[in-house]
């Protein structure tokens, strides 16, 4: 090991994924492992689904002599950093893969005023807005799959089996509605701070109801471009120097005023008929799509649902298919929903049934976490074993869920819920049965694959340390 680059050390850390669950916590179990090795101090704050844990104080920021920023999404609170120079900021991803890394590279890193693209800071909001509509897009998913599986389905129509359930029916509805003005105002608020909110907000609810003289609505892509737009424009509005007494209303009065005053023009009169327009040629290419498209599309899906586990690509993915479903196109969300559960249950099957000698006692561990985190659709659970042998799990679990994705997408399968695995069957109105039975078939293929490339596993003191190839 490399102790070099700095001696004993204080480092702290901020960890925050897109979902907040297996990223941020995985990346938080590393950077202590690592820290523990080489007998530095260490704190890491996590700011996951269920909110903010071990939050560092003023004193430690002060006195840490390297701040890692390990975040795929914008923090909390993230203005108490901008007095500091010592910070690495990498993805989440990065710390699991890259700590060692890190850790002996962090004194020149740290040193470096690190400033994000255009295109990582759009990602970065993209991602934050995505995180803030999960749990919105999730309940109201599990309220739909209780209405669908009490009442009757009939041409994309729900039929409550009585007045209790159209009432849920109904608050699911309204949930689903909040998806759209959520995402447009993390988006917002990701790039323009506080003061993106209240505009973005209200931006979002506009682009998702019809409006102007041809009542056009543009939903999932009017919101990502306002939401986009309302950040900079926010963001520029705030270096405007002003009287010291206007400076104090500029947030709750002139700021969100100004920016509905300048953006609901520009939207009613300009952007909206390009975005109905291209919303438009989506849905139709999509609902026209041929056999061999559609096989295509499920390869695409398959290969971005498993190639990071729940990163990036699947926010992608994740986007692309809620902006199709929120068209009415249900296929690409349907099939997506499965392929997250794949790689977990693909490798719960190949460490726990198939392939058990090839994995230590702790993997099967692991296995049996992702065995009940497939049930769910959470990819993150197929981490632990691609952080142990990244080459072979990865290209394991991409056939396999590819190769789903194309069963998926041929056989028509639909879903109306935003959440996948076994627990979301409930939601798939068509091809529920191909929606088993393409899971297993993805699962199988990467327990075969691995049965037949990985070699029989070392036991190590740590459990999610990467195997040196």
């Amino acid at each position: 090991m490399n102790n070099s680059a700095i001696d004993k050390k204080k480092i702290v850390a901020i960890c925050a994924c897109t979902a907040g669950m297996a990223h941020t916590y995985i990346a938080k179990q590393k950077i202590e492992n690592e820290a523990k090795k080489r007998g530095w101090d260490c704190k890491v704050e996590t700011q996951g689904a269920a909110g903010i844990d071990n939050p560092l104080t003023e004193h430690d920021l002060k006195t840490a002599d390297v701040i890692i920023l390990a975040t795929d999404i914008s923090i909390e609170n993230a203005e108490r950093l901008e007095p500091y120079k010592n910070v690495i900021k990498v993805s989440t991803g990065e710390a699991v893969k890259n700590t060692v890394n890190i850790f002996n590279n962090a004194e020149q890193m740290s040193t470096k005023v690190v400033k994000d693209s255009i295109g990582k800071e759009i990602f970065r909001a993209l991602n934050t807005g995505i995180s803030k509509f999960l749990p919105v897009i999730i309940a109201s998913g599990i309220l739909f799959s209780i209405v669908l599986m009490t009442g009757d389905v009939t041409n994309d129509t729900i039929l409550p089996s009585n007045q209790f359930f159209a009432d849920l029916q109904q608050v699911a509805i309204y949930g689903f509605a909040m998806m759209v003005p959520v995402l447009a105002a993390y988006m917002a608020y990701s790039i323009g701070g506080n003061a993106a909110l209240a505009p973005a907000f209200i931006m979002g609810y506009v682009v998702n109801n019809p409006i102007g003289v041809n009542h056009v609505s543009t939903g999932f892509i009017g919101a990502m471009i306002f939401g986009v737009l309302i950040g900079y424009f926010v963001k520029w509005f705030k270096t405007v120097k002003v009287h010291p007494v206007i400076a104090s209303v500029m947030p709750v009065m002139i700021i969100p005023t100004v920016t509905i005053l300048v953006m609901a023009p520009i939207y009613i009169y300009g952007l909206s008929y390009p975005l109905d327009w291209f919303v438009k040629a989506m849905v139709a290419t999509l609902k026209g799509m041929s056999e061999v498209n559609a096989a295509f599309l499920g390869i695409g899906i398959g290969i971005l649902a498993a190639l990071d586990m729940g990163g990036p690509c699947s926010k992608a993915a994740t986007a692309f298919t809620l902006a199709a479903m929120a068209e009415g196109v249900y296929g690409p969300n349907g099939v997506f929903r499965m392929c997250c559960a794949i790689p977990p249950l693909g490798l719960a099957i190949s460490s726990l049934i198939i392939s058990r000698s090839k994995y230590t006692k702790e993997e099967k561990e692991f296995g049996i976490t992702a065995f009940f985190l497939s049930l769910a659709g959470i990819t993150e659970g197929a981490i632990p074993f691609a952080a142990k042998d990244p080459k072979r799990v990865i290209i394991a679990i991409v056939v396999g869920t590819a190769v789903a994705g194309m069963l998926g997408m041929i056989n028509g399968i639909e879903s109306l819920v935003a959440f996948g695995g076994l627990v979301a069957l409930g939601g798939v109105t068509k091809g529920a049965m191909w929606y088993i039975i393409d899971m297993f078939i993805g699962a199988l293929i990467i327990a075969a694959i691995l049965h037949f490339t990985k070699k029989r596993a070392v036991e190590s003191a740590d459990p999610i340390e990467i195997e040196a190839e």
